[in-house]
C-alpha cells in the first residue's frame, strides 16, 4: 500500500498549485489533488501542477463535484454536454498531473438518495464519464458518500450489477456517516476497491485525525490485505485540522506504523 494525502487539506488557506508544492513537506508516497474550479480544469493547469508536485506520486483527482457533477445525469440534454465538458477537462488536468483515478461521488440529493433499483437509469451518463476518461488514461471511481448514492452496501452490489467494471473509493468516515462501517462497505466493494480515503471518528460523530478517534487502524488495514486490496491510502482532513502541521506528521506516522504493523502480520 502507499499513504498519502490530498491538497484538500489546505483547501481556503492555498491556492491548488501551493497545496501542490507543499505537500512535498510530508512524509508521503503519493498524494491526490484536489480541482477546485473550472479555471483547473484543463491540461494547462494540470501541467502546471505536476511541475509544482517535483517526484512526488499522484494517483488521484477529485474536483468540486457539486460544480457540475449532478448535471451529468440531468434530463436536460444542454446541462449534460456541459457537465461532461467540465468532466472533460478534469481528465485533461489529471492527464497531465499523471493521475490514474478520478475521484466521483454519485448523484446527489438534499431530499433522498436514489433507491438501489433506480441505478439503472445512471447508466448511460456512466459510461460516457468512462469513456471521456479512458480517453485520457484514467479511470472513474465511485465513492461511498452518506448524502449521494452508493452509500451502502446494497448500494455499491447494486452498482455492480449495473456496472460491473466500476470500481470504488471507500472513504472510512463517510461509512461512519451513512450509518455503516467501513468494513461493511469494503466488504461490499471487495476486488472492486481501488483507493481508500481516511479519517478517524468518535461515536459522538466527531472527525478528528487518524490516532485521535476510535478507528482501529491496524485492524483496518489488516482487513484491507484480506480483500487483496493493494492501492493509496490517502489521508483527507479538513482544513481547520491541518493547521498545526506537527499533528499531522504525527497522524501520518499513525498511519504508517498501523500499515506496517498490518504487514509484517500477513
Amino acid at each position: 500500500m502507499k499513504l498519502g494525502m490530498s491538497s484538500a487539506s489546505f483547501y481556503g488557506r492555498m491556492e491548488t498549485e501551493d497545496a501542490a508544492r507543499h505537500l512535498l513537506q510530508f512524509p508521503l508516497d503519493t498524494c491526490e489533488i484536489f480541482l477546485e474550479t473550472p479555471s483547473e480544469y484543463s491540461a494547462i493547469f494540470g501541467a502546471f501542477v505536476r511541475e509544482r508536485l517535483g517526484l512526488l506520486h499522484c494517483t488521484s483527482v477529485h474536483p468540486k463535484g457539486s460544480q457540475f457533477e449532478g448535471d451529468l445525469f440531468s434530463s436536460s440534454l444542454r446541462q449534460r454536454m456541459d457537465a461532461l465538458h467540465l468532466f472533460e477537462g478534469v481528465c485533461a488536468s489529471g492527464e497531465k498531473i499523471r493521475a490514474r483515478y478520478y475521484v466521483f461521488h454519485g448523484p446527489f440529493s438534499v431530499r433522498r438518495k436514489m433507491s438501489p433499483g433506480q441505478i439503472q437509469r445512471l447508466e448511460p451518463s456512466v459510461r460516457d464519464m468512462q469513456k471521456c476518461a479512458a480517453d485520457h488514461g484514467m479511470e472513474v471511481l465511485w465513492e461511498n458518500v452518506s448524502w449521494c448514492t452508493g452509500d451502502t452496501p446494497a448500494h455499491i452490489r447494486e452498482i455492480q450489477v449495473r456496472l460491473p467494471d466500476m470500481h470504488f473509493v471507500l472513504d472510512v468516515k463517510q461509512a461512519y456517516q451513512a450509518g455503516t462501517t467501513p468494513q461493511q462497505m469494503m466488504q461490499a466493494m471487495g476486488s472492486g476497491l481501488r483507493h481508500v480515503h481516511v479519517l478517524d471518528w468518535e461515536e459522538n460523530g466527531k472527525l478528528l485525525l487518524p490516532g485521535k478517534g476510535q478507528v482501529d487502524w491496524t485492524d483496518l488495514f489488516r482487513e484491507l490485505h484480506k480483500i487483496g486490496f493493494d492501492g493509496s491510502v490517502i489521508l483527507e482532513p479538513y482544513s481547520s485540522m491541518s493547521e498545526n502541521e506537527a499533528e499531522v506528521k504525527e497522524s501520518l506516522h499513525v498511519l504508517r506504523d498501523a500499515m506496517n504493523n498490518a504487514e509484517r502480520e500477513r
